[in-house]
C-alpha cells in the first residue's frame, strides 16, 4: 500500500545551486521509511530487539526541488525476500496543476535481531502486513 507524506524542505537542503542537495533526497527516503513502517508496523514495536540494517540505496534524479517547491513522497515495500525488503520512493511536486516526478530510488533493508546481532527472517507480522500492499 503506497503511503504519501509531505517533505518539508528546509533552509539548509538547499545547495549552492538553488536546488535540494542530491545527498539530502536520502534523508527523505529514511524519513518516509521511518514513518511508513511506524505506522503499519505500529509504535510500540521493539526496533532495539528486531529491527532492520540499510544495506543499499538507489537513486533517480528527474527533475530538481526548489526550496518553495511542497513535494511528497511516496513509500512502500515493493518485494520482499526471505530476510529482506525492498522498500520503493516517488517524490512528485505540483507544478501548474500537474504532477511533476522529482525523483525515483529503491532501499534495500535486511531485518536484524541487535541483540544476537544476525540477520533474521521477516518477522511474521511484518510479513502478513507486507503481503497486503506487495
Amino acid at each position: 500500500m503506497k503511503k504519501s507524506y509531505p517533505i518539508h524542505i528546509r533552509y539548509n537542503d538547499i545547495d549552492s545551486m538553488g536546488h535540494v542537495n542530491n545527498a539530502v533526497y536520502l534523508s527523505y527516503f529514511e524519513q518516509a521509511r521511518i514513518d511508513h513502517f511506524s505506522e503499519h508496523v505500529g509504535k510500540d514495536w521493539d526496533w532495539q530487539t528486531e529491527g532492520t540494517l540499510l544495506a543499499r540505496n538507489e537513486v533517480d534524479y528527474k527533475v530538481p526541488i526548489l526550496l518553495n517547491d511542497k513535494p511528497r513522497i511516496e513509500v512502500w515495500v515493493s518485494q520482499m525476500g526471505t530476510k529482506s525488503m525492498d522498500v520503493s520512493y516517488r517524490i512528485v511536486k505540483d507544478v501548474k496543476g500537474e504532477e511533476v516526478l522529482c525523483t525515483t530510488g529503491k532501499s534495500i533493508v535486511v531485518c536484524f535481531n541487535y541483540q544476537t546481532q544476525k540477520t533474521i527472517p521477516v518477522p511474521v507480522k511484518w510479513r502478513e502486513i507486507v503481503e497486503k500492499e506487495v
